[in-house]
């Protein structure tokens, strides 16, 4: 009986030991190399209408997303809605440098947690891309233990690489510089 009351109360402090050793911080670096110019990554990534096309997120979760304000500038948001049209979340452009970078902030319902997605371009030549791609999300507790006990660290990893794919062919099918879109007369 010694042994059941003695498991009962290892179980939950090893719990809540595990979440606090546990790091709350996700983060890592991944790159490509794109046979596009630097703008046209640039506006692949900034136009939240244009990453959405490239983005492995909708298909892969089943979600469907709508741009809010200006697409392409800063503070246009991509909303993400559930099948049944219910928002449960949106990514934010946090910072534009022309042609060099792009800054994102996720912001959902759920765990708190604040995921930070920078993608730095760096030509290689006149018509190549290197694309470092810099993720950072900082997880509270337990849910930096949950989540990596459920394989979602991994999980987005991974799908941050299919995005950097989907990326790489959105780019070079769509090698011409399609510039903003024209205002209708």
């Amino acid at each position: 009986m010694m042994l059941i009351w003695g498991l009962a109360a290892a179980v939950p402090l090893a719990a809540v030991l595990g979440a606090f050793v546990t790091p709350r911080v996700v983060e890592y670096v991944e790159t490509i190399t794109i046979k596009g110019k630097p703008r046209n990554v640039y506006d692949a990534i900034r136009f939240q209408s244009r990453l959405m096309e490239w983005s492995a997120w909708p298909p892969e979760t089943g979600s469907t997303c709508e741009v809010e304000g200006t697409d392409g500038a800063l503070g246009a948001r991509t909303v993400f809605m559930q099948k049944n049209g219910k928002r449960f979340g949106h990514q934010e452009v946090k910072a534009l440098d022309t042609d060099s970078s792009v800054s994102l902030i996720l912001e959902s319902k759920g765990p708190p947690h604040k995921p930070k997605l920078h993608f730095y371009l760096a030509p290689i030549d006149a018509d190549t891309t290197r694309v470092i791609f810099h993720f950072r999300n900082d997880i509270m507790p337990p849910f930096n233990l949950i989540q990596r006990i459920v394989g979602i660290t991994s999980w987005t990893r991974d799908m941050h690489c299919k995005d950097l794919d989907g990326l790489k062919r959105y780019v070079e099918r769509n090698e011409t510089y399609r510039g903003e879109q024209a205002k209708a007369a």
